[in-house]
């Protein structure tokens, strides 16, 4: 940042010397002011610049690491189990980290569950904090679509709090929630490109055109420079 502004300032100076080569930042303290306050203001837009053109690239190598967290997260496991086991009912609990699925029913009961839990905290979480967009799915389509792309052979099943069809309806939804925000954060940021990039040129040109306008009225005063 200090290293951009210092070259913009350089180029400022030697864009006025090249117009009057006994010219100076000294001789013009207010275009100096002027100019150093747009070479930090273009420094900065730089910056957003490409912070804006690395956030979707960034919200995307955070899929992997938020869908391992929420699969793997131990609480959330075992609170999805426990509201899977008071729908389908106590008695097809067999131990205390294991649940009897004894139909399709039961199944679809448990990526329900798995599907309605992540819905709630996901936008708070990570890259999905306030204020980022988002959308995840109907929590019934997704348990009938993990179940029918993992199906049970032989019912009943006795499955533990970290299953498949849990992993499954979690990753759905926050494939969902990650594109969606993706996509409405990739219009957003070309937007911010776009206006970064003209408060740039305009930067630019507000500088050239000091230092010219400067460099040219120093001739004038001093006409035997």
């Amino acid at each position: 940042m200090v290293a951009l502004v210092g070259s913009l300032v350089l180029v400022q100076w030697l864009w006025g010397r090249a117009w009057n080569r006994q010219w100076s930042f000294g001789k013009s303290p207010l275009v100096a002011v002027l100019s150093s306050i747009c070479a930090v203001m273009i420094g900065l837009s730089t910056l957003f610049w490409f912070a804006a053109d690395r956030s979707n690239t960034w919200l995307e190598m955070q899929r992997t690491e938020l869908v391992r967290q929420f699969t793997e997260s131990g609480t959330r496991n075992r609170r999805i189990f426990r509201t899977a086991l008071e729908r389908i009912g106590e008695s097809t609990s067999v131990a205390e980290n294991a649940l009897e699925l004894r139909n399709e029913r039961d199944t679809l009961t448990l990526a329900f569950a798995a599907a309605s839990d992540v819905s709630c905290p996901l936008a708070s979480k990570g890259p999905l904090g306030p204020g980022a967009p988002c959308r995840v799915r109907d929590a019934t389509t997704v348990a009938e679509e993990v179940v029918r792309n993992i199906p049970v052979l032989t019912y009943p099943i006795t499955v533990s709090p970290q299953n498949r069809w849990v992993e499954a309806a979690v990753t759905a939804q926050l494939d969902e929630a990650l594109s969606f925000a993706s996509t409405r954060l990739r219009a957003g940021t070309a937007e911010l490109r776009q206006a970064l990039g003209i408060l740039m040129i305009v930067l630019i040109t507000g500088q050239l055109l000091m230092v010219w306008v400067a460099a040219i009225s120093d001739i004038r005063v001093h006409p035997k420079v």
